[in-house]
């Protein structure tokens, strides 16, 4: 099948790439920042595990091409796929604006982008419009299709997906997508059918689910510590239960990325938009960003407020293993709080340091460094940010030799509380180890 991708950020290159993996003929249209060039010389956006690997394999195989002209996109593809981020819904107007004026015959649009629910049935009243404006007799379809794909595990979430959501009232169009993504639904069937905006709606709804669950389970871990409860014991009880399970059941410094917030800001706007407060999932984001400074918060208590001066070591920038993106990660707060109290901040991150030099914006007070132990050099104190694999069996003897103080903040609950202390550190975590 000859699919076109519009957007080449990281879910448009995920499923370029897999699409031409399994015999399609795909061009991909870059839509925002990226530059065609750039792809063709093999540099992303994203720092992905395997992607630039799988998108090499494809382009030498000849399957797989970049393009830089929407045109030669809409006479390519039968299948017309828009994968951009939320922000980047006026780039998608401007494509279905192009689709509406240079498509010669049938049109399905494939919509995998986390827009405003009812856009899909916008973009085929608009579609269809254009066609009549041209006197063009053609069928027009859009489908739904989110994606659910998340950073650090981005291939593997969209060839092995846990459901495959196609929202549309047209059953040939339905059809058409079965069969473009029948190789990766193998095991069982992964399809779930439904209305376009219903489609829409799940998308919002996971994400909304799911934040609300890591924001209700650090309330709970913040408040087991004034009881003297380890919050692990908790959590072990907890995803025990089988209506619970242990899915995004881990305690922490919050959660951050780029789409995942967004997403459920977009929902409440959305809900605010037909008359609905939205206060709970309000309250969710407002939480989440009182999280990202927890560390902070043990740190200023237990220096007795007095950081002017102190060394802070930071172990993790990105918002999550396996990824280099820091955007709206719980680091950029934590280490800008740290500052700002005149603390100078040692930080280091196995793939993340040229993203948060980026979004740094602050001449002083912070330090990068090329080693997770050359951080540690005479610091008062350690932060985990993130919980990169690398950092949790450390070599603690070496750590306390390093350290002017043997201190841990654990913002991802990485270590056993009881053996860390047994090394001579002072350790605390969120909802376990001491508390201050």
């Amino acid at each position: 099948m000859k699919v076109s991708v519009f957007g080449c950020e990281l879910s448009g290159l995920v499923t370029a790439g897999a699409l031409a993996q399994t015999g399609n003929q795909v061009l991909a249209l870059p839509i925002g920042v990226v530059k065609v060039d750039d792809l063709k010389r093999g540099v992303l956006p994203r720092n992905e595990p395997g992607l630039d690997g799988l998108l090499q394999s494809q382009v030498e195989e000849g399957r797989l091409q970049f393009e830089g002209d929407w045109k030669k996109g809409v006479a390519h593809g039968e299948v017309l796929i828009l994968s951009m981020p939320s922000w980047r819904l006026e780039r998608a107007e401007e494509v279905i604006k192009t689709i509406g004026e240079q498509a010669r015959g049938d049109v399905l649009v494939v919509n995998q982008s986390s827009f405003p629910i009812g856009t899909a049935d916008r973009f085929e009243a608009q579609i269809k419009l254009a066609f009549a404006q041209r006197g063009l007799v053609a069928k027009v379809a859009v489908v739904a299709m989110p994606e659910f794909i998340s950073e650090g595990s981005a291939i593997s979430d969209f060839v092995k997906p846990d459901r495959i959501i196609l929202g549309s009232h047209d059953p040939q169009a339905i059809q058409q997508v079965r069969d473009l993504m029948r190789p990766f639904n193998r095991v069982i069937d992964q399809f779930k059918v439904m209305s376009t905006r219903a489609a829409e709606y799940t998308k919002y709804a996971v994400n909304a689910l799911l934040a609300t669950r890591i924001s209700l389970i650090n309330e709970l871990a913040n408040n087991a510590e004034h009881f003297n409860i380890d919050m692990e014991e908790v959590r072990q009880g907890l995803g025990s239960d089988h209506r619970i399970g242990f899915n995004y059941l881990y305690p922490g410094c919050g959660f951050g990325g780029p789409s995942f917030a967004a997403d459920v800001k977009n929902l409440v706007g959305t809900l605010q938009s037909k008359g609905y407060d939205a206060d709970l999932l309000k309250a969710v984001l407002s939480n989440n960003e009182i999280q990202k400074e927890v560390l902070f918060r043990k740190a200023w208590r237990f220096f007795d407020t007095r950081l002017k001066g102190r060394k802070i070591a930071v172990w993790g920038l990105s918002f999550k293993p396996n990824t280099s993106t820091v955007e709206n990660a719980p680091s950029l707060k934590t280490i800008e709080a740290f500052v700002e109290q005149g603390a100078i901040v040692k930080a280091y991150d196995p793939k993340a340091m040229k993203d948060f030099a980026a979004h740094w914006h602050h001449p002083e007070g912070l330090e990068l460094v090329n080693d997770m132990y050359e951080a540690l050099q005479d610091v008062d104190a350690l932060l985990i940010m993130t919980e990169w694999k690398a950092f949790w069996n450390p070599d603690f003897k070496r750590m306390k030799q390093l350290m002017r103080k043997p201190v841990i903040f654990d913002g991802r609950n990485i270590y056993e509380p009881d053996r860390v202390m047994e090394r001579g550190f002072r350790y605390f975590g969120v909802g376990r180890g001491e508390i201050v």
